[in-house]
């Protein structure tokens, strides 16, 4: 978590309190990271937004040299407490503490739509990477948000989370401006069994959103200030899912393209 609009450090920090309870790392997208990077022990790696540590440690993992850094203080904290072992960095994504060509890849999960200068944040890891270095998001793109059995029963909530999520369109125009060129889209579908419950994480287990301590570690329920809306969408959702009326609100959104991203950014040789 990073680059915080002005004035949401209790938000932040709120969530950290309890994050680990219902944000861990999936192993799947952990893998794939660490495959998509193309780094060799023991060249660094950056996860942008660390919070807790948990994708930066399930990365170290595979054998990456990782490094975290977030800017909540707590989150750091929490980290530091699980692995001790990898250095954890506090600082802002655009004004990176780093030397110049100091990573050879670098990663961020659930990062870019707390952004707010994708330039000037992008312009910083091109700055840190060496030449060649990959820079992976794990994203969702405005379309694909879109395209979440959420919107029948959230919609005001949709429309705002996907307002906040960059398109490949803008994601593209801003790596170029920086520095890096898009390199790859790489789609990832949400588990039936997710153990990182991010924001279409009931995708197939629609009753995991009846659960305050998941509503409470996703930023769209608990950032925006929707409060009845949600409670209308829980009681609609559950006369649904009791009806048997939910499959068929379901079929009706098309997740062909994938629920999420790995978008890789490159920086030239």
């Amino acid at each position: 978590m990073i680059d915080k609009p002005k004035g949401s450090s209790p938000i932040y920090d709120r969530i950290g309190i309890g994050y680990d309870r219902t944000r861990r790392a999936d192993p799947n997208l952990a893998a794939e990271i660490a495959r998509l990077l193309h780094v060799q022990h023991p060249d660094p790696v950056l996860d942008i937004g660390c919070g807790t540590g948990n994708y930066t440690i399930a990365v170290a993992n595979r054998n990456v040299r990782a490094i975290g850094l977030d800017q909540s203080t707590l989150m750091l904290r929490r980290a530091r407490a699980k692995e001790p072992r990898i250095n954890w960095v506090a600082g802002q994504a655009e004004a990176l503490p780093f030397a110049d060509a100091a990573f050879a890849g670098a990663f961020c999960t659930m990062t870019l739509h707390h952004l707010t200068d994708f330039d000037a944040v992008f312009a910083e890891i091109a700055r840190v990477l060496r030449p060649g270095g990959r820079f992976v998001a794990f994203t969702a793109f405005p379309e694909q948000a879109q395209q979440f059995w959420l919107n029948a029963y959230f919609p005001e909530l949709m429309r705002r989370a996907a307002a906040r999520m960059p398109g490949e369109a803008q994601i593209a125009a801003a790596f170029a401006r920086s520095g890096l060129r898009l390199a790859e889209i790489v789609p990832f579908d949400v588990p039936k069994d997710p153990v990182d419950f991010v924001l279409y994480c009931g995708r197939h287990r629609p009753e995991v959103y009846f659960d305050a301590r998941v509503r409470g570690n996703i930023f769209a329920f608990t950032a925006l200030d929707l409060a009845q809306e949600v409670g209308m969408g829980l009681a609609k959702l559950d006369e649904d899912l009791t009806s048997g009326r939910f499959a068929e609100v379901a079929a009706g959104f098309d997740s062909s393209h994938g629920d999420y991203v790995l978008v890789i950014g490159e920086k030239g040789r």
